[in-house]
């Protein structure tokens, strides 16, 4: 499968989760409420139209890039960081999806 063929898909998927979620039909976060819900849903979307997995959130992204040494992680985890203590480390996904997995590393000093 080619690049840009595997990014309509993850797209397309993410585009598909994001409506699904208006009618309760996808639950990333059992746990929470509707609006929460609805809000990951909208995350995994911009995630996915920037490049990331569709099942991934900006949050975890970053996360990897901060700890894969990426400047633009380390600021966005510092920015989000400021809204909630730790919240990169706390949302960070391992997964095992090439396309998702960033290896880890340290962060280079901003």
């Amino acid at each position: 499968m080619t690049k840009i063929t595997q990014y309509f898909k993850n797209v397309f998927s993410a585009l598909k989760d994001f409506l699904f979620s208006f009618f309760g039909l996808y639950i990333p976060r059992p746990e929470r409420g509707y609006f929460f819900n609805v809000s990951v849903s909208f995350d995994e979307l911009l995630n996915a139209i920037s490049g990331g997995h569709p099942d991934e959130t900006i949050s975890s992204r970053a996360s990897k890039a901060r700890n894969n040494g990426k400047g633009w992680g380390c600021i966005l985890c510092k920015v989000l960081n400021f809204f909630e203590e730790d919240h990169c480390d706390k949302v960070i996904l391992f997964t095992t999806r090439s396309n998702a997995d960033i290896q880890e590393g340290e962060c280079n000093e901003i």
